[in-house]
């Protein structure tokens, strides 16, 4: 057996101990990054896998890379409404581990597993939704609600193993075991452009699907990398202590996880709707070339925004951890330390990304309309990059203590007021400015959500919560 063999398969806390290590009586800043780390760049990788597929799908045309935006962002509604809720399987494993009940680790891993399932199976219900798309954009081979309708059925194809391999990560994370997933995660990036580009372009043997080869060179990969993480999770010694071997006979606490867990999802799935409002019907009324950079620009937030959130999910299982002891003020601390990770990465990231705005959206496009608007919106994606880093972080550290409910409430009633009510008059009242007033707009919401989210963390309600007790 290689060493990448034995790292996958045997325990992290053997081979990499000092990943483990973070000081839950004094918890500092660089103890917190370096268990962040391996979840940082596995979120990295998902940016890179959507940037690649945007580069090779750009190549076909405009039409094409205006065509990937509204799909996605739907599939994106239904994986984040999973990523959400299996977020809480993070928090209980986590309270589970700090409180030193292991073997209900391995447990809750097993009906997030289960969960994910049921939500990834039951999204195939939507296939007929594609015709959706056709209606609104055009029917006849090629149009643009043709390839939207395309890409949008085969992707509902990926969601299963997608959300199986989250709840598996969430399980490792609430662990502090990161590792696992971040290689099989960058097996599944490779897997991701090798395919993808095969069947696009007809290279290595693989047959020529032009536009449908990104979609299926996804589901291919996330299948793969499904297939060896659920493994590893149900076969490793490693995992024998925390309950994941065998699997658990009874469904024992699926309800804590859904009372839990179904909140998040939806406040996830709303914040996520609403951008998929934004971007796939209102920049849409401004025409292809507004959404083609519309789809650069929302890249390049990915860019800044997936990282966040790594600190962030590592911030739920410390938070989780830190309720399990007994003690507040840690998780307190939890929080305090990934905001002001996130504020520096996140602005110094916006700046960067201003300074440089023509050089990097040139990597996708060459179309003078396109790069005029995208250069012209993304200062507000600087502006909003301090605000951003707050909701991300303090988000998930209600979700670490359990506190959903609230946040899923106050994202919705956000949603259907700043980008509902806003961009009904925007696109009515003042269309003649363009798309930068639906950018403006996306500014506003993303500076109150994190104002909000802040607010309520600092409250202290959550104190009152404690998911290992109940």
């Amino acid at each position: 057996m290689g060493q990448v063999d034995r790292v996958l398969m045997g325990s992290l806390k053997d081979n990499h101990p000092h990943l483990l290590k973070v000081n839950l009586t004094n918890p500092g800043l660089c103890a917190m990054l370096r268990v962040a780390t391996p979840v940082i760049l596995l979120n990295l990788t998902f940016v890179a896998m959507q940037a690649t597929d945007a580069w090779m799908i750009g190549k076909l045309g405009n039409r094409e890379l205006a065509a990937i935006t509204p799909p996605s962002m739907a599939i994106f509604v239904m994986v984040s409404f999973g990523y959400a809720f299996l977020g809480i399987v993070t928090a209980l494993v986590g309270q589970s581990f700090g409180a030193g009940k292991q073997q209900q680790c391995g447990h809750y891993g097993w009906l997030g597993i289960y969960s994910a399932l049921m939500i990834g199976i039951g999204s195939l219900l939507l296939w007929p939704c594609g015709s959706i798309f056709e209606f609104f954009a055009g029917s006849e081979r090629g149009s643009l609600g043709n390839l939207e309708s395309r890409y949008f059925q085969v992707s509902l194809l990926a969601v299963a193993p997608v959300l199986v391999t989250n709840a598996i990560a969430s399980f490792y994370f609430g662990v502090r075991r990161p590792l696992t997933i971040l290689m099989a995660s960058l097996i599944g990036l490779v897997l991701n452009a090798f395919i993808s580009y095969g069947l696009i372009f007809g290279a290595y043997y693989f047959p020529e699907w032009h536009f449908d080869g990104a979609a299926w060179g996804t589901v291919f990969a996330a299948t793969i990398e499904c297939v060896i993480l659920l493994a590893l999770f149900a076969k490793s010694p490693a995992n024998r202590k925390l309950g994941t071997v065998p699997r658990p006979k009874s469904l024992a606490g699926i309800t804590k996880l859904w009372n839990t867990g179904l909140p998040s999802g939806i406040q996830a799935a709303v914040d996520v709707l609403s951008w998929g409002v934004l971007i796939s019907s209102l920049i849409a009324c401004y025409g292809e070339e507004a959404l083609a950079a519309g789809t650069i620009l929302m890249r390049c937030m990915q860019f800044t925004f997936l990282p966040a959130e790594g600190v962030a999910t590592i911030a739920v299982a410390l938070v989780a951890q830190a309720i399990g002891h007994g003690q507040p003020e840690q998780a307190r601390s939890h929080a305090r330390n990934a905001f002001r990770i996130n504020a520096v990465f996140m602005v110094t990231a916006g700046v960067l990304f201003f300074v440089f705005r023509r050089q990097l959206i040139g990597i996708f496009t060459d179309d003078p309309a396109v790069t005029e608007f995208a250069t012209g919106a993304i200062i507000f994606i600087t502006l909003a990059q301090w605000f951003d880093a707050m909701g991300v972080t303090y988000l998930h550290a209600l979700q670490g203590a359990g506190d959903t409910k609230w946040s899923s409430v106050a994202n919705i009633t956000l949603s259907v007021i700043v980008l509902g009510g806003g961009g009904i008059l925007a696109v009515t009242l003042f269309k003649e400015r363009g798309p930068m007033a639906i950018w403006l707009l996306a500014f506003l919401y993303i500076a109150i959500q994190g104002i909000l989210f802040r607010c309520r963390w600092k409250s202290g309600v959550w104190r009152h919560i404690n998911l290992s007790q109940s």
